[in-house]
């Protein structure tokens, strides 16, 4: 089979689960436990749970004996996409449901030195959907990746104030494309209909260090690799005579650096800060090949992408009310990374800011936390090129984009 690059990243979905659009910047990912969403997802130095697995594997050395933790994110979307032709503007608004990615971590301590973990959940995350007589059609009618990352790591304390962290990454991904094709043919549609749906596993790693500097202060560190993939699958149309094929092709996941903090401000108050450094500059470009060639013409597709590399503010704090109860809150402000030259309707996203709450509560072994996330994406104009044009992107504006995500999490430690 021929290689294809289907998209530098994956839907932060369990395997059978989509999503309706992505919720960071670009398609990341970034929901990995209730009281991290509660907090601004920042708790990369701040290991109160084995959730801490998600951020930075380094930090479960603070974790006695064995615990568990697992839940979801619920999460509900809503997008406007607006067009402009010669027909008019139109604006074109995806339907809003309700999507689940979960979370499931475990951590269990050896003795003094080493401790083991596993977390299975997703990095990255893309979904949407419009009509199929949509103006964008020969852009995107629909596209869904789902993915999800079995990430066995190992911690082990360095020095009695510093903890170090190694893991493998496993990561399944699936990736399905619907599009309009136009034609001039005159004994079928004007429009035909493209499919395409591949799946593949790959392998990466994930580093972390954690490092208390002292009883109030506390700094971590992260890294989760590029991971290559190689996808198999088939395309197929709605042609009479050259129904489809199979399609092949490479993947490179993003990189990303973690940098956080945490300061124990007074006994019941904990404010975390950190920085996400996401390299998106892996995804160049878009392309697909078919074999035999589409419509018995085309052996490949390009789209040229040149996304950028990105960083992520987030800033989160919680206070205890006592020993059963912690109410949080945080902010996050994510920067997009495609560029204006190559926005499409795949990714109709832009900047993004991010306003959470959350209570955790506390009971002897058990544990229950429980947040809201609002997300609002800043409006965005498309401004295209006749290159681009030709690609099914045309001049408009994305706008009213935003996301309702709720977290709950269950802790139990044995």
């Amino acid at each position: 089979m021929k290689q294809m690059k289907l998209l530098a990243g994956t839907l932060g979905v369990a395997a059978a689960l989509a999503a309706q659009s992505a919720f960071g910047a670009g398609f990341g990912i970034y929901e990995g436990s209730a009281r991290g969403n509660a907090m601004g997802t920042e708790v990369t130095a701040d290991p109160a749970s084995p959730s801490v697995l998600y951020n930075n594997a380094a930090g479960m050395t603070e974790l006695e004996g064995t615990q568990m933790e697992a839940g979801a994110t619920f999460i509900r979307p809503s997008q406007t996409v607006q067009t402009r032709t010669l027909a008019g503007v139109d604006n074109n608004y995806a339907d809003s449901k309700w999507w689940t990615p979960p979370h499931a971590y475990a951590t269990h301590q050896f003795n003094d030195k080493v401790w083991t973990g596993i977390g299975i959940f997703s990095r990255y995350g893309l979904g949407v959907e419009y009509e199929d007589d949509w103006a964008g059609r020969y852009n995107c009618q629909k596209a869904t990746i789902q993915s999800i990352d079995v990430n066995p790591s190992v911690a082990f304390k360095a020095l009695d104030n510093l903890s170090l962290a190694v893991g493998l990454r496993a990561e399944w991904f699936e990736f399905e494309l619907n599009k309009a094709i136009p034609t001039g043919t005159p004994f079928v549609d004007p429009d035909l209909q493209f499919h395409m749906k591949g799946d593949s596993w790959g392998i990466g790693y994930n580093l972390g260090a954690y490092y208390q500097a002292t009883d109030w202060l506390a700094f971590g560190l992260a890294y989760d690799s590029e991971i290559e993939q190689e996808v198999e699958g088939e395309y197929d149309t709605t042609h009479p005579l050259l129904a489809g094929g199979d399609g092949s092709g490479d993947i490179t996941t993003p990189g990303i650096l973690r940098f956080g903090t945490s300061v124990k401000a007074t006994d019941k108050l904990t404010v975390n800060a950190g920085i996400v450094y996401t390299m998106w500059s892996s995804y160049d470009e878009l392309a697909i090949d078919f074999d035999p060639a589409l419509l018995g013409q085309r052996e490949s597709s390009v789209t040229e992408k040149n996304w950028d590399d990105v960083f992520r503010y987030q800033i989160g704090a919680e206070y205890a009310l006592n020993e059963t109860w912690a109410l949080r809150a945080g902010y996050i402000y994510d920067e997009t990374p495609d560029p204006d030259a190559h926005v499409d309707y795949i990714v109709p996203g832009n900047n993004r800011n991010l306003i959470s709450l959350g209570v955790g509560y506390q009971k002897g072994d058990f544990s229950c936390d429980l947040s809201y996330t609002y997300l609002m994406i800043e409006d965005r104009d498309i401004a295209v090129s006749a290159e681009r044009a030709e690609e099914g992107v045309l001049p408009g504006e994305f706008n009213d984009g935003d996301a309702h995500l709720i977290g709950l999490s269950l802790g139990y430690k044995l």
